[in-house]
């Protein structure tokens, strides 16, 4: 098979569809929308924050179903800073800054903790 002129035109423009795809993956989507943090409790949302309007450190305390919770919140994420709960897991799981992170959760005080976009 021989190589035509526009055999050279398909491929210039699956190469710019590429750029131009890649392009869109690659900014994030969120820009422009507000940033939440949300608490949920036993899956009902319980506190939702704004953290665009955060301009210092705000220390939140959840009643969960065992023990207290603390978060510390600023404009970039949050995270536990103490939990009367056993195992510590969401203590140490540490700060969470997007929507694409996995949420803070603590199973005996059955409270989950995640950044969304609106």
């Amino acid at each position: 098979m021989k190589f035509r002129w526009y055999d050279l035109i398909i491929i210039i423009g699956i190469i710019i569809g590429t750029l131009i795809l890649s392009a869109f993956i690659y900014i994030n989507p969120t820009k422009g929308e507000m940033k939440y943090m949300v608490v949920k409790k036993e899956n009902e949302e319980i506190y939702r924050l704004n953290l665009g309007t955060i301009l210092d450190e705000v220390t939140i305390t959840i009643d969960g179903k065992v023990t207290e919770m603390t978060l510390v919140c600023d404009k970039d994420g949050c995270y536990v800073l103490h939990s009367g709960c056993p195992d510590q897991v969401c203590v140490e799981r540490g700060k969470i800054i997007d929507s694409g992170d996995l949420p803070i959760i603590c199973m005996p005080n059955e409270i989950s903790i995640s950044i969304i976009y609106e």
